[in-house]
């Protein structure tokens, strides 16, 4: 989709009239004025804002269905719906490039399958939106030749979403874009902004099928073609004028799907009956967290419940306003409860410094550089941070999620046992499960400060009941079990210092001194000696 220089035409509760010929002469000369002489895109803002019910009533392009034909659609069957709504002229299908589009998709049935499969998320709400506005049903198949209904299609020209909107034209049709949001992938907000805008079109040009064209390559493209033709003393329909390759072939092939659509039996395709009701609610959230909490909060899968909500590129769902996601009807009251009652892991702001490295900001906070890197972009310089920046890092839920018995557990451990994964180390074990060091060094006596892969490690009952938010220690502790009211003391290594020390343990080093009296402000330390770096 190209970006759009629009104008003003359309006005609150139009109903159009049989467009003439020379009406339609008119409207294309005032569009070739404002587009020609206007030496800036004009915004839509308004325009999108009173394009919402229009009752488009027949033109040479089709007609609007009587009230015999409106009672026979099905109520049933969206399908059925689609077909009862066709608009466009039949006579339009004599295009030779329609039979060439019905053929490509026909020799690739496992293709059409996939398409057809993937519009069942959406066809619903789309065919009531389109039917709302009374516009023809073609385009609720639109979709299907602009992203073949993937949410996350990405074209070479920066189009995005369903509906394929580049950053310039959706940013002028409401649909906000940021690191963190972007509306063009919000499969409800999109599908709105894109209904407006071939509504619009449509009011430009007084034809579907030159509307179709104008979304494609843009009211510019479409409207220097009708001049030239004007010019030549040449015909202005959609099939005489001379456009880019592929707008020449949007139109057919879109043509091409209806007929496939219409009479699957003829192209020796099936297509199951889709019921005509919603396939998901709309949920409100005032919390942040990321993509995969909420699909276990639903009960669902990550993939699944991406499909319904693409509009967050780092899978991330940031709380500063409330969010609405979407979520399968038989889903949605399972996500509600457990949204009320359960958790989830969280993010917040942290200030990581420069020089940092990624991996050691991921250690520090219990997970896995791939994890860190899903939700943030770092700036570096020789695997270092080149400035401080603002990042995001989990914070751990506490409790279980009351949801349905066969809900998935978190991957990352079972309740009571974790099996150490390659890169685990005591502190991102304890740091994942909400304990101290000691606490997992006293669950599991036989610890040498050091973790293998596959090595079962015991959780102790904190992990689950506690309720507070237990002091995060690093590897290397040992612990009597013997006297557990003990001081917590280290053993210095060779090469280790009170700093060093200090930070391994998150305390100061006047905490360092305070603890262990016996220490003078430069008295050293050796290998071996005892270090006391907790109280009871």
């Amino acid at each position: 989709m190209k970006p759009c220089g629009v104008r003003e035409t359309d006005l609150p509760g139009i109903k159009l009239a049989s467009i003439k010929a020379d009406t339609q002469l008119k409207r294309l000369s005032l569009t070739l004025l404002v587009l020609l002489f206007s030496g800036s895109t004009v915004a839509a803002a308004e325009s999108r804002a009173r394009i919402q019910t229009l009752e488009w009533s027949g033109d040479a392009s089709g007609g609007t269905l009587d009230s015999e034909s409106a009672a026979e659609v099905s109520q049933d069957d969206v399908w059925q719906r689609i077909r009862n709504g066709f608009k466009i002229d039949d006579a339009a299908a004599q295009n030779p490039l329609v039979a060439v589009h019905e053929s490509w998709y026909t020799s690739r049935p496992e293709y059409l399958r996939r398409i057809v499969d993937r519009s069942r998320r959406y066809l619903f709400h789309i065919v009531q939106e389109v039917d709302r506005r009374a516009m023809p049903m073609e385009i609720a198949l639109l979709p299907m030749i602009e992203s073949a209904f993937n949410p996350t299609a990405l074209s070479p020209s920066a189009a995005s979403g369903i509906w394929q909107f580049i950053p310039s034209t959706g940013r002028v049709y409401g649909l906000k874009q940021d690191p963190w949001y972007d509306g063009r992938r919000d499969f409800t907000a999109a599908t709105n902004a894109a209904l407006d805008y071939l509504g619009k079109l449509y009011l430009d040009f007084g034809d579907w099928q030159l509307a179709l064209a104008a979304y494609n390559c843009g009211e510019g493209c479409v409207a220097r073609a009708i001049q030239k033709n004007v010019q030549l003393g040449r015909p202005t329909d959609y099939a005489s004028l001379s456009l880019p390759s592929e707008t020449r072939h949007y139109v057919p092939k879109l043509l091409a799907i209806k007929n496939l659509i219409r009479n699957p039996e003829q192209y020796g395709i099936a297509i199951d009956v889709l019921p005509n009701q919603p396939y998901f609610n709309q949920v409100t959230v005032h919390a942040s967290m990321d993509i995969h909490s909420a699909a276990r909060l639903a009960d669902m899968s990550s993939d699944e419940f991406l499909a319904l909500n693409a509009a967050f590129p780092r899978k991330l769902i940031r709380s500063d306003t409330p969010v609405n996601l979407l979520v399968p009807v038989d889903k949605a009251d399972t996500f509600q409860r457990n949204l009320e009652t359960g958790s989830w892991d969280s993010w917040q702001p942290h200030t990581a410094q420069k020089g940092e490295r990624p991996e050691a900001i991921a250690k520090r906070f219990g997970v896995s550089l791939a994890r860190l890197e899903e939700h943030n972009q770092f700036h570096l310089k020789r695997g270092k941070l080149v400035s401080a920046q603002t990042i995001l890092v989990p914070v751990r839920g506490r409790g279980m999620v009351a949801a349905s018995s066969d809900m998935p557990a978190p991957a990352e451990a079972s309740p009571t046992r974790h099996e150490a994964q390659k890169g685990d180390t005591l502190f991102s074990v304890a740091r994942r499960y909400g304990l101290s060091v000691a606490e997992l060094s006293q669950a599991n006596p036989n610890l040498n400060g050091s973790l293998k892969a596959g090595q079962i490690l015991r959780l102790p009952l904190s992990a689950q009941a506690s309720g507070e938010t237990a002091s995060i220690q690093p590897a290397g502790l040992k612990v009597s079990l013997r006297k557990p009211a003990q001081p917590v003391r280290y053993t210095v290594k060779r090469g280790d210092t009170l700093h060093a020390i200090a930070q391994r343990f998150d305390i100061s080093l006047a905490d360092i001194r305070s603890l262990n009296p016996d220490f003078r402000k430069h008295s050293a330390i050796h290998a071996g000696q005892r270090v006391v770096v907790s109280k009871p």
